[in-house]
């Protein structure tokens, strides 16, 4: 692994953990074993290395959700969405510490990179919003969902994926989260098929 790596995965850890003013320059090169002038010869500035952690962190959360738009043609609609949801929690369970950051720094972003983050997060979500509106569209086609306006649709599919995004992070139990996923997807798929 290079350097910049180390600098990368140490910076996304210590900045989820102990937040962006928490967090110095100089503990971020301690733990990579380098002395902190090294890391300009990478990133600018504390801020530089921040918002391309956090960057990366988004676009692998949108990457491994974009996968399922591939499988969308084997797949029905119901399904799709479902997947969607179960697919997040695959994230969160298999790229933590990316989860912790980007979900600390959407909620809670420090004032002076507020927009910055917004940014990029609108980017992210637009990604998102067009995945969902696809399978939803899918379904309209299929006959399983009902021709009605398409963006109140997508507006409740991503307020369930945002509400069981904090569901996550309060329950370690695997079961508690999945019978909350599955009971939140129910509820949301009766209220739009029928």
């Amino acid at each position: 692994m290079t350097t910049k790596q180390k600098l990368k995965e140490a910076a996304m850890r210590l900045f989820g953990e102990k937040g962006y003013d928490g967090t110095a320059l100089s503990e971020i090169a301690k733990e990579v074993g380098v002395k902190t002038p090294a890391i300009y010869a990478f990133y600018e500035n504390k801020e530089d290395l921040f918002m391309t952690v956090f960057r990366e962190a988004m676009d692998s959360y949108n990457t491994y959700v974009q996968e399922l738009s591939g499988e969308k043609k084997k797949l029905g609609a119901k399904e799709s969405l479902r997947r969607v949801l179960a697919r997040q929690y695959e994230f969160y369970q298999r790229h933590r510490e990316e989860s912790v950051l980007v979900l600390r720094y959407v909620v809670f972003p420090p004032a002076f990179l507020k927009e910055t983050i917004e940014q990029a997060f609108l980017n992210s979500d637009g990604l998102l919003t067009s995945i969902i509106e696809q399978f939803i569209l899918q379904g309209m086609e299929e006959g399983s969902i009902p021709d009605q306006s398409l963006q109140p649709l997508v507006d409740a599919f991503l307020n369930v994926m945002d509400g069981l995004a904090m569901q996550y992070f309060y329950y370690t139990s695997k079961e508690v989260y999945e019978r909350k996923l599955n009971h939140a997807f129910d509820t949301f798929w009766n209220g739009v098929s029928s």
